[in-house]
């Protein structure tokens, strides 16, 4: 017998992409730093701020790769039980 329940339909995809553009973001963070330390006089709290901002993105990347990775493995594991019954 057939569920006749509907799924809402998550934006994983949307949220995976976001996820690699955090990594385009923390480059750019990691491209100013270096910057900075290139400079003659260098910027200490510029530079801490770029690794703070660095640490920030790196934690929400985590977040998201951890939630996007549980929900397809979820929904893989409640098809192949789906397909099974």
């Amino acid at each position: 017998m057939r569920s006749t329940k509907r799924h809402v339909h998550l934006p994983i995809g949307h949220t995976a992409r976001l996820a690699f553009e955090i990594d385009t973001v923390r480059a750019g963070c990691c491209e100013a730093a270096q910057t900075l330390l290139r400079q003659k006089k260098v910027e200490e709290e510029e530079v801490e701020e770029c690794a703070r901002l660095d640490e920030a993105l790196a934690q929400a990347h985590r977040i998201l790769k951890t939630a996007v990775r549980n929900i397809m493995i979820t929904r893989i594991t409640r098809r192949s039980r789906t397909k099974k019954d």
